[in-house]
């Protein structure tokens, strides 16, 4: 059955009005502070880097282990933070989620009443009754990993028999929790334009979720492996299929009528299980430290560097040859994250 996209997003406003109201007067805002020039980013956190998948692109296990890592009191004093700038989204990630002992107690302190709560999980422990634990701790969407329809493919990219099976599961799942689903898939210049793409588009479209492209990035197993990325013509062919199913999206697309480009900083950070801030998971550059400065004077650093200031059509992190060639090799070889000092100079700020 198809399910018209505008009517499903207007009843998840619907819904977002009626049960968190702080939540969506903050949304509301969102518009007029991307024209003033306000930084209203979405936070991914990684909470805690543990997995019971070892999955091809991963790339968290490079990070540098520190002595130092987020506790719920941590993420309960980082989302008082974030609410006073007026930031209103988070995703929790990792790792693998739904495997934290300690989870009902992370969802908690990331504030549920105050924030839109998303979760990125691989589905293997989705089930109905978690679902809808998830729902009633205040979670509002999960973001499943679908790589493709092909179970044997993707149980291959994820290291693991029947990892297929239990993430279509937990789709349903999710939807039938009252959870509002997203499917995560990877894109890579190979399996773009292909029928893969169009029939992921098109299961969405027709099941009410969206299919969130992740493009590839050389990060990870993947690091320096640039044949990987998209090209102009596997760009082009992702908005192609969105014209025809708008289910289909990626970071770059006008969300709610607006071109934000590259969201790096302004719509989308990263924090890792250690505290450091990056402009995007994908960049593996500290932008700086939570243990040791503000939240508000780490994104005040962001926006006054001019890559994450001026509007990007392209993806930094995995489109863009001349940032990927110039920042991204920065830190290939090195213990993750390095520090913004090592990789950009005065040049990269503006005043």
């Amino acid at each position: 059955m198809h399910v018209d996209a505008k009517k499903t997003e207007n009843e998840k406003r619907e819904r977002l009005k009626r049960e968190k109201p702080l939540v969506f007067a903050k949304i509301l805002n969102i518009d007029e502070r991307f024209d003033a020039g306000i930084p209203t980013p979405v936070v991914d956190i990684c909470y805690d880097r543990i997995c019971n998948l070892h999955c091809r692109h991963c790339f968290t296990t490079r990070f540098a282990k520190k002595e130092r890592s987020l506790t719920p009191a941590d993420l309960g004093r980082f989302s008082d933070e974030a609410d006073e700038l007026g930031l209103c989204q988070l995703v929790l990630s990792g790792g693998e989620p739904l495997i934290l002992k300690d989870l009902q107690d992370v969802i908690a302190a990331l504030q549920p009443d105050k924030f839109h709560l998303s979760m990125s999980t691989n589905g293997f422990f989705l089930t109905v009754e978690m679902a809808r634990d998830l729902k009633a701790w205040g979670l509002d969407k999960v973001k499943i990993s679908i790589d493709d329809f092909d179970a044997e493919s993707h149980d291959a990219n994820r290291n693991r028999e029947g990892a297929y099976q239990k993430a279509m599961e937990a789709l349903f799942n999710a939807k039938e929790a009252g959870l509002s689903v997203v499917m995560q898939t990877l894109i890579t210049h190979e399996n773009c334009r292909t029928e893969r793409t169009v029939e992921l588009a098109r299961f969405a479209q027709a099941n009410g979720f969206v299919a969130d492209v992740m493009i590839a990035h050389a990060v990870g197993e993947w690091e320096a492996n640039h044949e990987m990325l998209i090209d102009k013509e596997d760009a082009a062919f992702m908005r192609q299929v969105h014209e025809r199913y708008p289910a289909l999206h990626r970071d770059t697309f006008p969300t709610y009528g607006i071109d934000r480009g590259c969201g790096c900083v302004r719509s989308n950070l990263h924090l890792t299980q250690y505290g450091d801030i990056l402009p995007c998971g994908f960049i593996h550059i500290s932008l700086g430290n939570i243990f040791e400065e503000s939240l508000g004077d780490i994104l005040q650093r962001g926006v006054s560097i001019k890559h994450f200031r001026e509007h990007n059509p392209l993806c930094l992190s995995g489109e863009d040859g001349e940032f990927i060639e110039k920042y991204m090799t920065k830190f290939y070889g090195k213990p993750l994250p390095i520090h913004w000092s090592e990789a950009f100079t005065d040049e990269d700020f503006v005043t």
